[in-house]
């Protein structure tokens, strides 16, 4: 029995030693792909630019349920069409009930389910700013450089439809609410395209105009557009930062936590990984 043990003692003791000669000797490649530095913004100007001109339209949706001033929702189409003609031109372009958009990019196989971003074009009130007195600040469609506005109430450090481009910041009512993502889709998805990207599934991009008074007008009206058509989206991406339990949404039968991925917050991630050390 003692010399079995020890058989078995030595077979182990074997088995380690060959598994530290191995790993000690195994020729691990040096890993140049990464700079272990992050991701890093390209500045692009000219989006920015873009970006300004379009908080400067005043597309203001309060009062009663669609009830309110439809002539900056005209402007704000129009400049999109001029700012991105390329988005344009190379996608199935639709506008439902008159100022809700909805853009397709096609993909290279049918056979993929689309997916879907969504914004929204239209902002909250400024608050006690004065409006009136800052009409100039407004709407300027010629890409001119910007200069700072005259602080209009407290809460504002510049007028809240200038649009200025100040401390490394976009200055604007829906800037962040929901005007920034709305550009940055427009941006990427001109980008795609100027770069000949084509993607294998179809993207679609749609922006509502009443979002801020229940969506009544713009994104229920997208929707059942999308019904009629039948179409069924891979994954559908929105302004998020929702937490609900089932049955607060009709056909959602489980607790739903929305992901904010395009606003301000932080993501905690544990990553497991199987493979050599």
């Amino acid at each position: 029995m003692k010399k079995v043990l020890l058989a078995i003692l030595g077979i182990l003791i074997i088995i380690v030693a060959v598994l530290l000669i191995k790993t000690y000797t195994y020729p691990f490649k040096k890993n140049t792909t990464g700079a272990g530095e992050g991701w890093k913004p390209v500045r692009n100007d000219s989006a920015v630019m873009r970006f300004s001109g379009g908080l400067k339209i005043p597309t203001v949706s309060t009062g009663s349920l669609g009830e309110f001033n439809y002539a900056p929702f005209g402007q704000f189409k129009e400049y999109l069409k001029n700012s991105y003609p390329l988005v344009y031109q190379n996608t199935e372009y639709v506008e439902v009930n008159q100022y809700g958009l909805v853009y397709r990019l096609k993909g290279s196989n049918p056979g993929l389910e689309p997916i879907l971003f969504l914004s929204h074009m239209d902002v909250v009130p400024p608050g006690d700013a004065d409006i009136k007195n800052n009409e100039e600040n407004i709407f300027r469609p010629e890409d001119k450089p910007l200069e700072p506005v005259a602080k209009v109430a407290e809460d504002w450090d510049y007028a809240p439809f200038s649009g200025v481009v100040a401390n490394g910041r976009v200055y604007g009512r829906g800037a962040i609410d929901m005007k920034g993502m709305l550009f940055s889709l427009m941006e990427s998805m001109n980008s795609l395209i100027k770069n000949k990207q084509i993607p294998q599934r179809d993207i679609y991009l749609a922006f509502g105009f009443d979002e801020e008074v229940g969506g009544k007008n713009g994104a229920i009206q997208i929707a059942d557009y999308f019904k009629k058509k039948g179409l069924k989206f891979d994954a559908v991406y929105d302004e998020g930062g929702l937490i609900m339990r089932k049955g607060n949404i009709a056909g959602v039968d489980a607790d739903v936590a929305v992901v904010g991925c395009a606003e301000k917050g932080f993501l905690s991630a544990k990553i497991k990984v199987k493979g050599l050390g």
